[in-house]
């Protein structure tokens, strides 16, 4: 069962609250509070951990830009692979939503979908210049944020990107998307600091009790092949606060990509144990041997 929902609105249902106001999206769970700003700045996820109101986790997304994987890796590499012509910075403007579309059992809401969308035009050549590539000329790029919260797993919210339009230079490149991952103190606003504890494990980035998990795979709509991504980390492009994210996307042509990331809030159950309480468990662990040896020894 389907229903979509004006665009500007609120409703709740089995836990699950949305909101749309003046270009913010609110969403929250017993898990998981989740703003997306797609209006008047480039789009920006917030999320937090609604028992823990702490800190304020932040994804903005900064830009695509075509590169020569000069080393050959499928990686792209800062200050080794070259990026081919400008960056395409995404817009500050121009998005449009596309109202809630919500899924439900009964009375109860188990998911809800929202997009937010821009057809920009980029001209490639840096700074205007009339590069020697004859194919680098302006051209219309679509790009699509898709955000789903299902209920199913109410600590995750999941977004896709779409991008269609890209006119590529050559067809040994890779296309990069950055985006970069900051965080501050809750209700703070635009983030002033690094993520605590950011690191790479496979295919998650991991940062305190949140999360940001990418596939190694993308799909060419058109011709539903799949494509390779990997992913890497580092320093900004232009001087960009926090840690920059860069998704490397192998050639793809005239298709359209489909790539759906995840973020969320780890569970207090799948988080590490600090110091004290590793302490803690083993020493409860050696006294429970202690009893134990000296019951036997009794007997």
């Amino acid at each position: 069962m389907l229903a979509i929902s004006i665009p500007a609105a609120s409703a709740q249902g089995n836990g699950l609250q949305y909101n749309h106001s003046a270009g913010v999206v609110t969403l929250s769970t017993d898990e998981l509070s989740v703003k997306v700003v797609g209006a008047n700045q480039v789009p920006h996820f917030f999320w937090w951990d609604p028992n823990n109101e702490s800190i304020d986790y932040h994804m903005l997304f900064v830009s695509l830009f075509e590169a020569n994987d000069t080393d050959g890796d499928n990686v792209f590499t800062r200050g080794v692979d070259e990026v081919i012509g400008a960056r395409f910075m995404l817009p500050t403007s121009g998005w449009e939503f596309s109202g809630f579309e919500t899924e439900s059992e009964g009375d109860n809401i188990t998911a809800v979908h929202f997009n937010f969308t821009t057809t920009t035009e980029f001209d490639p050549r840096p700074m205007g210049e009339n590069w020697q590539i004859p194919d680098m000329v302006a051209f219309d790029v679509m790009v699509q944020i898709r955000v789903h919260l299902y209920m199913d797993n109410p600590g995750e919210v999941k977004f896709d990107v779409i991008i269609d339009g890209w006119n590529w230079t050559y067809d040994s490149s890779i296309l990069v998307l950055q985006f970069t991952i900051t965080e501050s103190g809750h209700g703070e606003g635009m983030p002033e600091r690094n993520p605590r504890g950011f690191h790479k494990v496979g295919t998650k980035f991991n940062f305190d009790n949140a999360y940001m998990h990418y596939e190694e795979e993308a799909l060419a709509l058109e011709s539903q092949n799949s494509l390779q991504v990997r992913a890497s980390y580092g320093e900004g492009m232009g001087g960009e606060r926090g840690e920059s994210v860069y998704l490397a996307f192998e050639y793809f042509g005239n298709d359209t990509l489909i790539y759906d990331p995840v973020l969320g809030i780890a569970s207090a159950d799948t988080l590490p144990l600090d110091s004290t309480t590793t302490l803690m468990v083993v020493g409860g662990v050696a006294v429970v041997a202690i009893v134990a040896i000296w019951l036997k020894l009794r007997k």
